[in-house]
């Protein structure tokens, strides 16, 4: 009943590190355990199951993404159809491989509360992770006028995005910058986890939470809370709203991601390059610390090129 891929490439997302270290433990409860973790990748089609009613045949260039069942992080995966969508030849297997959660985290937030209009003032925070990376220029692509908070050493790539104004979160707070030039938003995507956003907004503002002030934390109740009720507890008296975020798997979405890419309107920056099946521990192990925090830059893909002409050399 699926599509067996044979892959090419994928990618890390804060989502495999909560998978394979099992927490917050509400995560087992809801998903299980997973034996081989990895959500996002690019590949070839290597056989559609039968009775499988798709346009895929055996050959196509293909990207998705396995979502909380895992299992990428191998030699081949197989999906449902519908978590697949086509590669367009203009688009690299590292770039297919980073778009599908990161890229629908992004464009499924912006869409999430109050719309984005021409001229609207959106703030992103965590604007040089994978999903502030593509938040930041599908807002310039909706009109908006984007403000992108990060560390100094990110500023000028977050500006080569198209941001509008960046704060450097290192040299003063974004409530400093915010009253220095007299500014409240419409819209705050917030991809670090953070409280306090709502002295920020416009009324009707809308703020999405992509990820919780403390990830790891077991108290999951506490933090959704938190962040609804932050800075008040009366927060449904409030014009301005905040919405706790979790992105959907969604065909339609990853193919308008990829024709946007393949027309040159959107780039997926990729960090951290790897090539080999065999760094994929090391690049989990590397993002321990940090994955999930807003403190890597842009997405880490590891391509698997010749791992199965190798296996084949093996056997």
């Amino acid at each position: 009943s699926s599509v067996l891929v044979r892959i090419v490439a994928v990618s890390v997302n804060a989502g495999d590190h909560h998978m394979l270290t099992g927490r917050p433990f509400l995560i087992r409860v809801a998903v299980g355990r997973r034996a081989i973790p990895g959500m996002d990748f690019s590949g070839v089609v290597h056989a559609v199951g039968s009775g499988v009613e798709c346009n895929f045949s055996e050959g196509d260039e293909v990207f998705g993404t396995a979502d909380t069942k895992c299992g990428a992080f191998a030699e081949y995966i197989s999906v449902p159809a519908t978590n697949l969508v086509r590669k367009p030849e203009k688009v690299t297997w590292e770039e297919a491989a980073a778009l599908p959660t990161a890229g629908m985290t992004a464009l499924q937030s912006l869409r999430t509360g109050r719309p984005v209009e021409t001229g609207g003032r959106v703030l992103i925070n965590g604007a040089s992770s994978g999903v502030g990376t593509f938040a930041v220029q599908l807002a310039k692509l909706m009109g908006a006028n984007v403000t992108g908070v990060c560390s100094t050493a990110n500023v000028a790539m977050v500006r080569s995005l198209g941001a509008d104004a960046v704060v450097d979160y290192k040299k003063e707070s974004v409530e400093q910058a915010a009253a220095a030039a007299g500014e409240r938003y419409d819209k705050i995507i917030d991809a670090v986890g953070r409280l306090g956003w709502h002295r920020l907004l416009k009324p009707k503002g809308s703020h999405v939470a992509v990820a919780l002030p403390n990830p790891e934390s077991e108290c999951v109740p506490c933090s959704l809370c938190a962040i609804a009720c932050s800075p008040w507890c009366c927060c449904c008296l409030s014009s301005s709203k905040s919405h706790m975020f979790m992105q959907e798997v969604r065909a339609a979405d990853m193919d308008e991601l990829a024709k946007m890419v393949a027309d040159g309107q959107l780039r997926p920056v990729l960090g951290l390059r790897l090539v080999g099946i065999s760094e994929v521990p090391d690049a989990l192990a590397g993002h321990s610390e940090t994955l999930g925090q807003g403190h890597r830059t842009g997405k880490t893909v590891v391509s698997l090129r010749g791992v199965h002409s190798e296996s084949m050399e093996r056997e």
